[in-house]
């Protein structure tokens, strides 16, 4: 892309964007995950009477609150490389405004419920094919009254855990590639292409696992786009905010189904899923081209994906 375009939203990286930099910075992020991860492991093990493995299958409340409360690993990660190996302020990861726009975050969101929604009428008229394996049906996990108590600070712990994701493949790693490359492969596509294999499972998806690496990778470049374009984090963190906060009312059994009020049990494996997971890609992408072309017509695209205000409609 031009190199001519008004880059706001990664001009706190322009300064030390240097490839080794940016490499040592995710590295340490990381320790900082692991290192926050092993510590909340093993004092909720002791405090729940369990051992720290037991909590990576997050089947119960306590199990999973203690599961999302390690991405605070990453914020401190990140508050550390970007303060003292890039000398700039963490605020930064959010945009020229330094938080969170809020309109954006809300559009993203109101985004992603719809297709949430219709996602679900399409399986609901039986336009994906069952195969040989029936639709999945529901069964209540927990009391709405448990539910409800729970509800605020389950949504504060996921509120935290997709900012701490947005923060660092958004935030840092999109400012710092984007300021180093002007190649939409390697700041946008190859980044999201390897946390989509950080997702790969083919023991409990099967070929269903390739599928799922197709729609993380395609979620990542649409994030990417629409943050440049945005000059903010906001529309990519309310994306995932409702794509994550779901699980709250409807969760896979047996992945994360802790706080799930409600639990599904479809064969991961099965010919519905893998018709599921292509139907979510493919409303995605579309509704994205909608937003691109329609909603916001790029009469000059290259300058439009860093416009200072930020606009979105």
């Amino acid at each position: 892309m031009n190199e001519q375009i008004p880059n706001s939203f990664w001009q706190p990286a322009m300064e030390r964007r240097e490839l080794w930099r940016s490499l040592l910075g995710i590295i340490l992020i990381h320790v900082a995950f692991f290192a926050a991860t092993f510590v909340l492991f093993i004092a909720g093990g002791l405090a729940l009477g369990i051992t720290p493995q037991s909590i990576l299958g997050a089947s119960t409340p306590a199990q999973t609150m203690v599961f999302f409360a390690t991405f605070l690993g990453y914020h401190i990660g990140l508050w550390l490389v970007v303060r003292f190996l890039h000398k700039r302020n963490y605020r930064s990861l959010f945009g020229p405004s330094g938080q969170i726009m809020w309109r954006h975050f809300s559009y993203g969101f109101g985004a992603a419920v719809c297709l949430v929604f219709l996602g679900l009428f399409i399986e609901g008229v039986g336009l994906i094919p069952s195969g040989e394996h029936p639709q999945p049906e529901l069964q209540q996990n927990m009391p709405i009254s448990l539910w409800l108590t729970l509800l605020v600070p389950s949504l504060a712990l996921i509120f935290m855990q997709i900012m701490a994701e947005e923060l660092v493949f958004r935030g840092y790693l999109l400012q710092q590639l984007r300021a180093r490359f002007s190649s939409i492969w390697l700041w946008a596509v190859l980044p999201s292409f390897l946390f989509g294999i950080l997702h790969f499972d083919i023991s409990t998806y099967g070929v269903n696992a390739y599928f799922y690496v197709l729609h993380t990778t395609i979620a990542g470049i649409i994030l990417a786009l629409i943050t440049l374009r945005t000059g903010n984090i906001g529309a990519a963190a309310g994306l995932h905010m409702a794509n994550n906060a779901g699980l709250v009312v409807i969760g896979n059994q047996g992945i994360l189904d802790g706080l799930s009020l409600f639990l599904s049990n479809p064969v991961l494996t099965s010919t519905y899923v893998s018709a599921s997971i292509l139907t979510q890609t493919s409303l995605m992408v579309l509704a994205f081209l909608f937003w691109w072309f329609w909603l916001y017509p790029p009469s000059n695209t290259d300058k439009q994906l860093q416009m200072p205000s930020g606009k979105i409609t």
